[in-house]
């Protein structure tokens, strides 16, 4: 049997849901410092392009890719080491994020590289960034901060993009 309190609980339940809505579905990840993951999907993606922007309260990194959903693998390392080679990889700033874009490649299948090898914002935390590697389906990129603080990553679609924003 229902009783009226049953219905008046399930029409709470419903109205929540309802003025929750769509905004807590596209809400943006927090800004930690906890390192982040994502499982690629639909094969080898090409990565395509990079750019950054200095805004306010935080800094951006993207990263373009198409024919597939590549993973990301992002955290906070002492240092950033060349794929293949295993060098150094020098950066602007005192505090480093690894950047890996799994199941991907940054080049065509001639061999053309399709990112450059260095952007230099000089945002108010997010210095520089350097490709590290582009080896065996692995697309790594080092990011030179000024400081260590939250960043957070995501996707977007349409074209297909990882995310990576560095707070101030």
């Amino acid at each position: 049997m229902v009783t009226p309190r049953a219905v008046t609980r399930a029409c709470l339940v419903v109205a929540t849901l309802l003025l929750a809505g769509p905004s807590s579905a596209s809400a943006l990840p927090p800004f930690t410092t906890a390192a982040k993951t994502s499982p690629a999907s639909g094969g080898q993606a090409e990565v395509y392009g990079v750019s950054a922007a200095c805004h306010s309260g935080f800094d951006r990194f993207v990263i373009r890719a198409r024919s597939a959903k590549p993973g990301y693998a992002v955290k906070y390392v002492s240092r950033i080491f060349e794929d293949g080679s295993g060098d150094p990889v020098s950066l602007l700033g005192a505090k480093r994020i690894r950047v890996y874009v799994r199941d991907a490649r940054a080049h065509t299948q001639g061999g053309t590289n399709l990112v450059p090898d260095v952007v230099t914002p000089r945002c108010p935390n997010l210095r520089q960034i350097k490709n590290a590697g582009d080896f065996e389906g692995l697309v790594t990129f080092g990011l030179g901060l000024d400081r260590r603080t939250g960043f957070r990553v995501f996707r977007l679609t349409s074209p297909t993009r990882i995310v990576v924003d560095v707070a101030h």
